[in-house]
């Protein structure tokens, strides 16, 4: 059941019913009208804009309307939560969030939250605890790259907000990790000596800080941050970061354990066999659909050489993490981002498997081989992907294997004369079982 909903959404089916004029371009830009319902409403947001305000609204996440309607109460009614900035060049980076609760047939102000910066980023309405009581979380875009800030608020019996966290971050997650329902907040943020480190934060009767956690030291920026489950179907957050290098991604995970906020990917007893650390962009992933979310590890493919490898191609081999047992690997694949699609490798092939990748006019290709040492391998076979107006040459054509193909792509695969040489030799319908299409981000390429 979606709980959200748009005043945006009530005025357009209101238009379509009207017969009304397409309106013009300025009055598209402008926050639509409530239904007759919402007219008390109205007036007071119309107050509003005659006091030197405007209409804005949050620029990322679900909920992106100027006005919204959410019963943040649970009694079944809808408050409404109106978004403002400044209309002049002084104010135009002081915004306020309005919230209104309907009392008899009027809608009440019951408070604003303040801000300043250059946007709203995002509003979210998480449920704060088992009951489900709901609150707010409003993420303001500041000058300057990496770092925002946050507004935190609940709600009291007359839905006036009242405030539980202001501060700047770099990244966050609501997730439930300490498993009672409700959603928590794990902030990546500085504490007062400056160093990085994640903040796990909890509501009872306020917002209680209830965690702490290293970051990885050569993490400077965190690229994406998203809930998942290590073994034992255990909540975690994983935080996808760039490192001081600028190549591939280290990734922290955090897991709430015996009343702490762990990071699993720097457990000291076993730093080596715990990092998570990888030369190319591929995100974690739930790559076996097992509800556990795996960390890949980048693997020279066998015959090249690590001191040598502008060109090398790698393997991912897929980890699942646990708070009291190393890294246990599920999988090992061969992601090829660029063209969307993904390749089983068996473990027996591990340590055999080779492939070179090849680019021409609309067609780019991997060759995978057996490497038999010494530079030399046997090929087995080549995966395909064509693009462009070559594209619907290729669809249908019956010599060639066909794997897939999407609106940009069409894949297909091609054998070596030479397979049946190799002890890893693998038919046409080996081929379909491991190859598969990339339907997710894996990588921030």
């Amino acid at each position: 059941m979606k709980l959200i909903r748009t005043i945006p959404v009530l005025a357009v089916l209101l238009f379509a019913l009207s017969g009304c004029t397409f309106p013009s371009g300025d009055d598209l830009l402008a926050a639509p009208k409530p239904s007759a319902n919402y007219q008390t409403l109205q007036v007071e947001l119309e107050n509003l804009l005659s006091s030197g305000v405007t209409y804005t609204a949050p620029t990322d996440g679900e909920n992106r309307s100027p006005i919204q309607l959410v019963d943040l109460d649970g009694d079944g009614a809808d408050e409404a939560i109106a978004f403002f900035r400044g209309s002049s060049s002084v104010t135009s980076n002081a915004f306020k969030v309005y919230v209104y609760k309907k009392q008899d047939q009027q809608y009440v102000c019951t408070g604003a939250i303040e801000g300043k910066g250059t946007a709203i980023l995002s509003v979210d309405y998480p449920t704060i605890t088992p009951a489900g009581r709901r609150g707010m979380l409003i993420a303001w875009k500041l000058p300057g790259d990496g770092v925002g800030a946050l507004t935190m608020c609940d709600f009291d019996k007359n839905c006036a907000p009242g405030l539980l966290l202001e501060t700047e971050y770099s990244a966050m997650e609501l997730a439930d990790l300490t498993g009672d329902g409700a959603k928590d907040l794990l902030l990546i943020t500085n504490n007062p000596a400056g160093q990085r480190v994640a903040r796990l934060y909890q509501y009872h009767i306020g917002l209680d800080l209830v965690g702490e956690a290293a970051t990885s030291a050569e993490a400077v920026s965190v690229e994406r941050m998203t809930s998942g489950r290590v073994q034992k179907n255990q909540p975690a957050v994983f935080a996808e970061q760039k490192t001081t290098s600028g190549v591939g991604l280290t990734t922290d995970i955090f897991v709430y354990e015996d009343g702490t906020l762990q990071n699993l990917a720097l457990d000291s007893e076993d730093s080596i066999h715990r990092g998570t650390y990888r030369p190319v962009s591929v995100y974690a992933a739930d790559i076996n659909g097992d509800g556990v979310t795996e960390l890949p590890r980048a693997v020279l493919m066998a015959g090249y050489d690590e001191a040598a490898a502008t060109d090398a191609l790698f393997m991912l081999d897929w980890y699942v993490y646990s708070v009291d047992r190393p890294p246990v690997l599920m999988m090992t694949t061969y992601q090829n981002v660029s063209d969307g699609w993904m390749f089983k490798i068996d473990a027996e092939w591990h340590d055999q498997i080779t492939a070179v990748k090849t680019s021409e006019s609309g067609i780019s290709a991997v060759e995978f081989a057996q490497y038999i040492g010494g530079g030399q391998q046997i090929p087995l076979f080549t995966i395909y992907c064509v693009t462009g107006t070559l594209r619907d040459y290729y669809i249908g054509r019956t010599d060639l294997l066909q794997l897939g193909q999407t609106s940009q792509a069409v894949y297909f695969a091609r054998f070596s004369e030479d397979a049946q040489q190799s002890a890893i030799q693998i038919d046409a319908n080996g081929v379909k079982e491991r190859f598969s299409l990339l339907t997710q981000a894996w990588s921030n390429e």
